[in-house]
């Protein structure tokens, strides 16, 4: 086999494919998900070299193909067994490895989570190891640049939309390079097809559309920063919202079994999921969710999780059911409970989840719920109502969208409850008290204890809401260690944790003395405005609380969460009126007793700036962004443009750049123009040139057409000619200009 020092597509396309992937490992690992996706880099430049080197063989392609899965397989085992202690000999790592695959693969058929970082390394090596392969073989064999930008652009796009904001460099990378890819393929395409029909031409050509090609990329790339996202387009939402529910799966199952990346605590509108996990530290930031108009504050629900793994939570529903604008199936009946309006704003654009307080009933947008049906309490008993976990809205929302929620929202006292007694449904019964038969006895002991002295579901809660709200809270915890029982974790090892742990802590000990109890997850009330009656509802407000079943009343939440405060419960003697917001500050409560008035507002008119910053000032910043990046796209384009191969001679060279300069007065070089006719229609526009371009011209031709060439006396006459002459056509570019925006004026 020889490949030779040259390549007929060209080494620019091989260093233009190599930069291209090598931005795509580099963006994953910037995203600092795990540790050890360095190997990323290495793991592409070597697939990329067997892949090529196969490409240009005369191997079969089965040969080829399996070749490179066996040196793939003992690349990538290589790599990936860098990663794990050097303590291990080469037959342990293989074996832990092994195992851990084994593990892994478990999980995957069950329903529980994993925390086996390194497994998500292995398979970003095995895929890297496939798209350098395959990149290079569809590049140099069979020539389909398609299968070459398409894979890689999805993996490139899906990292960047759950990774930082910084990764946006490596993908302005990634375009420039693919786009000059498609254009040196075509370029040597159409070579192909000159070269079988024995049509001549220059062989710098690839050059030049190389160089047209970047101009276009960088124009294609500045325009795709500047303008709107397609996102926000009606027809691009309508198509997506076909792929919506599977892809909600496929991100649940996702989390599930790469349960211990660094997510960065993201908590955006879509962020919830059919899956929690028990995870590591979290870091919430300031970004605006969304405005909520309503009555008072509440918990804002996304989503309940009815089953515990030890590792995590899990929604089991699986039926789902579309509803029209404004209906609602029917819905168990409980006492002592009320509908209330909520008017959100949504600052996302793209989601669909929707965020209801308490029990969702009905919403003005058509939707799409998760529910589990249970036994009617109503008129009808063979009517099953709808025990509802999650809602969707079946369109994707726009930014600033405004819907309005209805739900039923629990006023019971604490007098109703502590009576409410402990005879349960049996649907309650058989779902909500379900513990895993792994949880450590300890922690069904230290339930029992804290109890003991108790003789109501509502009072024994409440002994195990105070117990747990006396465990310091810590936003910064390690993760459990994998196979360890969360709650566990959070109780006896690590006595410290955030919303996620307080509150799996508290159903799953109810659920140890007999109490039903459920997780449910979304945000708390938010900050009150009172010039706008409007909750603001931000990233850091994501939060994780509990809902305990009680006989007659329903679901009824309880706050075990330290850093937040108790949930003031109405009197008995109150329960039948309206009361102040009983999660409002006293403050927040004196501000909503002083109002005279309480006018109706327009659904649109929710919602209060977001800064404080001048619109002057985010003028000038926006502006001064634009401005650079026009400028520095006209000098990367001016470069380019003038920019001529270094194969060419010394005169070849001015002779171009004479042209293109003449481009720019109007007298553009035609096909059939041998180059003495260019030049006369040159000195015409440009008569003061004369001498220059008769000198510059003469000597091009002698040294294209001459056996002898140029010497270098003749070189530097070249040059001092396009000295003088560059500054001519300065001048009368200049004047062009001018007088072009003279007469439009």
């Amino acid at each position: 086999m020889q490949i030779g020092l040259k390549v007929r597509e060209g080494w620019s396309t091989l260093g233009l494919l190599t930069l291209m992937l090598l931005n795509v490992a580099w963006a994953i690992n910037a995203a600092e998900w795990t540790e050890g996706l360095a190997i990323l880099q290495w793991i592409v430049l070597v697939g990329l070299a067997v892949g090529f080197v196969l490409a240009k063989s005369r191997l079969p392609g089965f040969v080829a193909h399996l070749l490179s899965l066996i040196g793939g397989a003992a690349w990538v085992a290589f790599l990936v067994g860098t990663l794990l202690p050097p303590t291990l000999s080469w037959t342990e790592k293989m074996l832990n490895l092994a195992d851990r695959l084994t593990t892994w693969w478990r999980t995957a058929l069950g329903e529980e989570s994993s925390f086996d970082s390194l497994i998500f390394v292995l398979t970003l090596a095995i895929l890297f190891w496939l798209l350098g392969y395959l990149c290079a073989w569809f590049t140099f064999r069979a020539h389909k640049i398609w299968r070459v930008i398409i894979p890689s652009g999805v993996t490139m796009l899906a990292n960047l939309y759950y990774g930082p904001s910084l990764l946006i460099t490596y993908l302005i990378g990634y375009l420039l390079c693919a786009l000059l890819l498609i254009v040196r393929s075509n370029v040597f395409a159409q070579e192909e097809e000159w070269q079988k029909a024995r049509v001549g031409y220059q062989p710098d050509i690839g050059f030049d559309f190389l160089r047209y090609g970047a101009v276009l990329s960088v124009i294609i790339v500045l325009l795709a920063w500047l303008i709107p996202t397609a996102a926000a387009s009606p027809q691009v939402s309508f198509l997506l919202d076909h792929f919506e529910e599977p892809w909600q799966e496929l991100q649940d199952h996702w989390r599930r079994l790469f349960a211990s990346l660094n997510y960065r605590g993201q908590a955006g509108a879509n962020s919830f999921s059919k899956t929690m996990t028990l995870s590591g530290p979290v870091s919430l930031g300031t970004t605006p969710i969304m405005d909520v108009r309503a009555e008072r504050g509440y918990y804002w629900r996304a989503v309940v999780y009815d089953k515990y793994t030890g590792s995590g939570w899990v929604n089991t529903d699986e039926e789902t059911l579309a509803l029209s604008a404004n209906s609602s199936p029917p819905l168990p009946q409980f006492e002592l409970r009320r509908e209330v309006t909520q008017t959100v704003k949504t600052f996302q654009g793209g989601t669909n989840l929707l965020f209801a307080a308490s029990q969702p009933v009905r919403t003005s947008l058509p939707a799409r719920i998760e529910l589990s049906y249970v036994p009617s309490s109503g008129q009808d008993p063979y009517l099953p109502a709808a025990n509802i976990s999650i809602m969707y809205s079946r369109s994707r929302l726009r930014k600033n969208q405004v819907y309005t929620v209805v739900s039923s929202v629990s006023r019971a006292d604490v007098e109703s409850l502590r009576s409410a007694g402990s005879d349960y449904p049996d649907w309650v019964t058989a779902r909500y008290l379900q513990l895993p038969p792994t949880l450590p006895d300890r922690v069904r002991a230290l339930a029992e204890d804290i109890t003991k002295d108790y003789d109501n579901p509502f009072d024994k809660v409440t002994a195990l809401e105070s117990y747990l709200r006396t465990i310091p809270y810590n936003e910064l915890i390690d993760a459990p260690s994998p196979g360890q029982d969360g709650v566990d974790y959070f109780l006896f090892d690590i006595r410290q944790g955030y919303c996620d742990y307080y509150a799996s802590a508290l159903a799953v000990m109810a659920r140890a003395v007999g109490i039903p109890a459920r997780l449910a997850s979304g945000y708390t009330q938010g900050e009150y405005y009172s010039a706008y009656d409007v909750y603001r509802i931000r990233e850091l407000n994501a939060h994780t609380w509990v809902e305990v079943y009680f006989p007659r009343y329903g679901w009824v939440e309880f706050e075990p969460t330290a850093s937040q405060p108790l949930i003031a419960r109405p009197e008995p003697e109150s329960s039948e009126e309206l009361t102040p917001s009983d999660f409002e500050s006293s403050g927040q409560r004196r501000e909503r007793e002083e109002r005279e008035v309480e006018a109706e507002v327009a659904p649109e008119a929710v919602g209060i700036p977001l800064a404080r910053t001048a619109p002057w000032s985010m003028a000038l910043w926006g502006g001064t962004l634009m401005v650079l990046l026009v400028i520095g796209g006209m000098i990367v384009v001016w470069y380019l443009w003038m920019k001529v191969p270094k194969s060419s001679s010394p005169v070849e060279r001015i002779y171009v750049k004479m042209a293109r300069y003449a481009q720019l007065i109007g007298v553009g070089r035609l096909a059939h123009q041998t180059p003495y006719e260019y030049a006369a229609a040159l000195v015409e526009a440009l008569p003061r040139g004369q001498t220059q371009i008769a000198q510059i011209t003469d000597l091009y031709v002698k040294e294209r057409f001459s056996s002898k060439g140029t010497d270098e006396r003749e070189i530097e006459e070249a040059r001092e000619a396009w000295r003088a002459l560059k500054s001519i056509l300065r001048r009368q570019a200049i004047r062009k200009v001018l007088r072009a925006s003279t007469r439009h004026s």
